[in-house]
């Protein structure tokens, strides 16, 4: 199986989570927080090891909550904010359904003016953004870090930067970015960066989060038992606590402990410079068939990301023929309409390449292959 998927899930994962996550569960699944056995200690301190990773490679010293999914992260930002002085909202045309469904859900409900960033492509029009920023001031500003449709990377430094001037709080998606890109320079401007573990992590599906600005009030999504302070009728102040309603996936923090371990020990650069090779080379492939296909995305500053149509099939057709020579791709709007209707590919979707650490060109062999057969 070639698989190029691996936008909606990272696969293969790295040997070492599948070779010991489930001994290591074992020996230590049990809750962190509901005794004091030694089992339960060594839980405690798998999250904590698991806590400092996601520290180092999203270059951090915030809160890190951890939960079940970037979307159950989005949803427990977005409806959990104070919008007393929340106005307006800034999101890109990038959005995944994951914030864009709960913030137009927010908007309605509150009465909050939401404004999309303008474009032209993908380059953001800076002196637009400056002139709505005055007439409009951002209170929040929500941003994709990099479409899972298209791959591109937006200009987060410089659209927070400018969200800062009006203290605007700032939202980061980094569902598609953690794991590969280098937080350093906008770590210090995002209140929240949201993060996904079965992706660029390389972890299973089921565990997920966010950094944590705990300056900004923000109320949990879940109300339930934490394992302290059980006394109290409210949900405790106490950080994570607040954020931890309910048995927590032990099994997802093993799997993610194991795969930041190893993601740190290879070296997000390394991991960066292959999959940006792996990219280029799948790209550089399909721009020889660009009589039968359209590419949309571009080569530079892209995820590992790229969506085609092609003038002959539809993106299912097309799905299904790489489907039956056993190439996993994703046809549709993957989850992501505003950015469909940006680009103008609205009608029908498109078909998406997403390349990761693992692809390699054997794979492309047998993609040329299969274009050489419709083309």
């Amino acid at each position: 199986m070639i698989y190029y998927d691996n936008a909606s899930t990272t696969y293969p994962k790295f040997s070492s989570v599948y070779e010991e996550t489930m001994k290591l569960y074992r020996e230590v699944g049990i809750n962190f927080s509901r005794n004091n056995s030694d089992k339960s200690r060594n839980a405690r301190v798998i999250k904590e090891n698991l806590i400092d990773n996601i520290k180092k490679i999203f270059s951090t010293k915030n809160e890190v909550i951890l939960n079940s999914s970037s979307t159950f992260s989005c949803n427990e930002i977005i409806f959990g904010l104070n919008y007393n002085n929340i106005k307006t909202i800034y999101i890109s045309p990038f959005e995944h359904n994951s914030v864009y469904r709960a913030i137009k859900k927010i908007s309605k409900e509150k009465n909050i003016e939401l404004k999309i960033l303008k474009f032209k492509k993908f380059e953001l029009d800076i002196e637009d953004m400056k002139l709505q920023f005055m007439s409009q001031k951002p209170d929040l500003i929500i941003l994709n870090h990099a479409s899972n449709v298209f791959g591109n990377i937006l200009p987060v430094r410089d659209i927070f930067e400018a969200g800062k001037i009006y203290n605007a709080i700032t939202v980061l998606d980094a569902s598609q970015t953690g794991g590969v890109l280098d937080f350093s320079e906008i770590s210090g401007l995002a209140d929240f960066i949201i993060f996904a573990g079965h992706k660029n992590l390389y972890g299973p599906s089921g565990i997920g989060g966010y950094i944590y600005n705990k300056k900004i009030s923000l109320n949990p999504l879940l109300y339930g038992g934490t394992g302290v302070k059980s006394e109290d009728e409210e949900m405790p102040e106490e950080l994570p606590e607040r954020f931890e309603a309910g048995s927590p996936n032990i099994l997802g923090m093993i799997g993610l402990k194991i795969a930041t371990d190893e993601l740190i020990e290879i070296g997000i650069e390394n991991i960066r410079s292959k999959k940006e090779n792996n990219f280029k080379n799948l790209y550089d492939l399909l721009e020889e068939y660009s009589y039968d296909i359209k590419i949309y995305s571009e080569k530079e500053n892209n995820i590992g990301v790229l969506s085609i149509t092609a003038f002959d099939y539809s993106p299912q057709e097309l799905e299904e023929i790489m489907n039956d020579n056993e190439i996993i791709t994703r046809r549709g709007m993957h989850c992501a309409p505003l950015a469909h209707h940006h680009i103008g590919t609205q009608d029908g979707g498109t078909l998406r390449f997403s390349v990761s650490y693992f692809n390699n060109d054997e794979n492309l062999e047998v993609l040329r292959e299969t274009l050489d057969s419709l083309f």
